[in-house]
């Protein structure tokens, strides 16, 4: 049986932070929009436009208040039942990355300043993904932090789409990083969305997706690139891939009705960095 904690109310303390950071983020994305437009790049005034016409900037500023960056707010996410599965999936050969263009409200704004489409990464054990893990801000009464997902949960609005890649990893290495899993679900987490504006992290369990997947992989003796983990976004597991770690799987993209597997597509090119 999962020990799954669901994650308490908003402190009534708390509540009003919503308005004030909502009204913060939005004067930030009109600033944006602004320069923008002033130096000719359309498509980044439209993408600003678009986030703060379609209520993406309210969404998450009043979803920011469940966070908490200096203490772990989230225990025993991972059940035994997960562990049982990846622990079956040791000896398979590979890690799986799972790289998220969500169409969320917090995608967007995070879109709208890395500049690129996919503003999720998890990992998983599996081929089919059904480990799939990795820090988020909670969804469903999850407390933000290290949670395990599903691919229908990454791909759950339409225009979603999911990028799966496989690394080769031996079963010892899996074992370092599924040892690493069960010691963050047992001590605590929360994700560090103070790390997405600043380079900092209060507590080793406090983390965003990309620094929770590099930590990982580095941890194992897999990272193909180096950088400062706080310093990692989803799209460099890809882009920093100079040598061809990494193997293509899988594309599932949803349409609003179901979720469309295609595993030939143009794949994303490694950049020069």
């Amino acid at each position: 049986m999962s020990e799954r904690k669901q994650a308490p109310e908003t402190p009534w303390y708390l509540r009003p932070f919503g308005p004030l950071v909502s009204l913060a983020l939005l004067c930030v994305v009109w600033g944006v929009y602004g320069k923008a437009r002033l130096s000719g790049r359309r498509t980044r005034a439209q993408r600003a436009w678009q986030v703060v016409s379609q209520g993406c900037v309210y969404d998450l500023g009043r979803d920011l208040t469940r966070h908490n960056c200096f203490r772990y707010c989230n225990r025993g996410s991972l059940s035994s039942a997960y562990f049982a599965q990846a622990t079956a999936a040791l000896s398979d050969g590979y890690i799986y990355l799972a790289l998220t263009h969500s169409n969320s409200p917090a995608g967007e704004v995070i879109g709208l300043f890395t500049g690129r489409a996919y503003n999720h990464i998890s990992l998983a054990f599996d081929r089919a993904l059904k480990t799939l893990v990795s820090y988020n801000g909670g969804e469903g009464g999850e407390a933000p932090g290290l949670n395990p997902e599903t691919l229908k949960g990454l791909a759950e609005r339409k225009g979603a789409s999911v990028r799966v890649y496989r690394l080769a990893a031996t079963r010892h290495q899996k074992q370092i990083m599924l040892k690493r899993l069960r010691k963050i679900n047992q001590e605590g987490s929360a994700y560090n969305l103070l790390g997405l504006l600043f380079p900092m992290s209060c507590q080793p369990n406090i983390m965003f997706c990309s620094q929770f997947v590099y930590a990982m992989l580095r941890l194992a003796g897999l990272h193909y690139f180096r950088k400062n983990p706080l310093q990692v976004r989803p799209t460099d597991f890809v882009e920093w891939d100079r040598r061809g770690r990494l193997a293509f799987v899988a594309e599932f993209t949803f349409d609003g009705v179901c979720l469309h597997c295609q595993d030939s597509i143009p794949q994303m090119r490694p950049t020069a960095g």
